[in-house]
Formats: structure tokens, C-alpha cells, sequence
């Protein structure tokens, strides 16, 4: 009952935490100046809800799988031989109103990161070296603070192997080309990204690890795409500029008007 209680929690969090989308197009809006139609708005919004499907169908995969082996493996005695653990008191209140922050946080990061690649004449491997210096001296901090006596006897490249150094090969190269949408695109499009790699990601599942697609999923990969169409379809057009006025040539009008009174005067005469 527990492990069901977490996984229910896990899938709710991650379900709003796709609100990160609409607080990104919003941000978009507000510091980018960006323009969206009515139909970019509910292509957004119907994003949310396929990404959110998606999410729970395979949460709910998951979680369902390790309940199942917990029980062929004997659940039971584990249980009956450790000691019970205390329960844990939701607050579903201050949890909604922590993701809501994470979400607004994620969207102000994507659209500052790409206003920043957008008006300074710094490249992207520059400011791909900066923010990585940044991480990297975090990283190696929160490193020697929870592991640093084992990185000490062991060493630092202690269990690296092909694996381990083709997934942060794969982590590099993806920073690089999401520094590389965002720079030429936007924060919106890398989110319609992301969406469609989960559910490629889940298809690859099928055949890699045994997943199983429900109604929900292929709901969910529905409005997905669905959304990516009108985001891409309904896009806003371009204000028209106003006629400018024919120039004027003054020399010739006033040869012309020259000409006339001299016309004029012989005629008279």
C-alpha cells in the first residue's frame, strides 16, 4: 500500500510539473516579447494534457511492474522481517504550491538562458564553457560531500566503464544542441521537443525493456501531436507595413512648371 501511495504521488508531481510549458510560453511572452495566437495557446494547452497522459501511462507501467516482482520475489518476508517504517504526512498543498515554483523557475531559466544567447555576441560553446565551469564546480562539491571518502580510496573514475562514459557523451551533446534550438528556435519548440522524445522514448520501450501502451498513451501521443501541428500551423502573421509615398521628383515638377509659364507668356504675347 505504501509503494502504491509513492507512485501515486510521483505520477501527480510530474503531472503538474508539465505546467512548466505554459509558465515558459508565458515568460516567453512577457520578457521576449514573443507573439502567439489563440490557437498556439490551446496547442499548448492540449500539449500539457498529452504530455501529462503520457507521463502517468508510464508511471503507472512502472510502478505496476515492481509491485509485481515485489510479490514473485516474496514480498512478504521482507516485510515481516524489517522494521516498520514511519508514515510519512502529505501536504498536498505546500507539494502543489513547490512544483508550481520549480515550474515557474524552469520556464524564467529556459527564457533567460535564451535571451542571453540572443543578444550578446558570445557563440554557443562559450556560454555552453561558462555555464559548464558553474555546474561543474557544484557538482564536484556536492561530490566530495556526500561520496568524498569513497572517491578517496577508490578514486574519482572509480566504475566508469563504456556504458557510463557513452551516457555522458550522449548528456554533452544534447546540452549542445539544446543550446543550439534555443539560440535559432525558442524555449516553446524545445518543449514540443521534449514531448515528442518521450514518447519515441516509450515506444522504444516496447521493444527494449517490454513496455505496454494503453488507451492513455496513445491518447495522450494524439494530442501531442495534434498540438505540434497547430503550433506549427496557426503561427501569427506578420504585421503589414505601410505603403510609403511615392518620392516626389521637385527638379521636375518645377521644370514643369517652368515651362508652363513660359508657354503661358508666349501665348499671351
Amino acid at each position: 500500500m505504501r509503494e502504491i501511495h509513492s507512485s501515486v504521488t510521483v505520477m501527480c508531481i510530474q503531472v503538474t510539473y508539465q505546467l512548466k510549458i505554459l509558465t515558459t510560453a508565458i515568460l516567453s511572452v512577457i520578457m521576449l516579447r514573443k507573439q502567439l495566437t489563440g490557437l498556439q495557446w490551446v496547442s499548448l494547452v492540449l500539449l500539457f494534457f498529452g504530455v501529462a497522459a503520457v507521463n502517468v501511462q508510464a508511471n503507472a507501467q512502472s510502478s505496476s511492474s515492481t509491485i509485481a516482482s515485489q510479490a514473485v520475489g516474496g514480498a512478504t518476508e521482507i516485510v515481516t522481517t524489517r522494521r516498520p517504517m514511519s508514515a510519512v504526512v502529505q501536504r498536498p498543498i505546500v507539494g502543489f504550491i513547490a512544483v508550481v515554483t520549480a515550474c515557474c523557475l524552469s520556464g524564467f531559466a529556459g527564457v533567460y538562458f535564451e535571451k542571453i544567447l540572443k543578444s550578446t555576441p558570445q557563440s554557443i560553446y562559450v556560454r555552453n564553457i561558462q555555464l559548464g565551469v558553474v555546474g561543474m564546480v557544484l557538482g564536484l562539491g556536492a561530490v566530495y560531500v556526500t561520496d568524498g571518502q569513497k572517491v578517496s580510496a577508490h578514486g574519482f573514475f572509480f566504475g566508469y566503464d563504456i556504458a557510463v562514459w557513452s551516457v555522458i557523451m550522449l548528456h554533452a551533446f544534447g546540452g549542445i544542441v539544446i543550446a543550439v534550438v534555443v539560440k535559432y528556435a525558442d524555449n516553446i519548440l524545445k518543449g514540443f521537443a521534449s514531448s515528442a522524445a518521450i514518447i519515441i522514448s516509450c515506444i522504444v520501450s516496447m521493444y527494449v525493456f517490454d513496455f505496454e501502451l494503453s488507451m492513455l498513451f496513445l491518447i495522450g501521443a494524439t494530442l501531442v501531436i495534434i498540438a505540434t501541428y497547430m503550433y506549427s500551423r496557426f503561427v501569427p502573421k506578420p504585421a503589414s507595413t505601410p505603403k510609403q509615398p511615392e518620392p516626389v521628383d521637385l527638379l521636375s515638377n518645377s521644370n514643369k512648371t517652368t515651362g508652363q509659364k513660359q508657354f503661358m507668356s508666349i501665348k499671351g504675347v
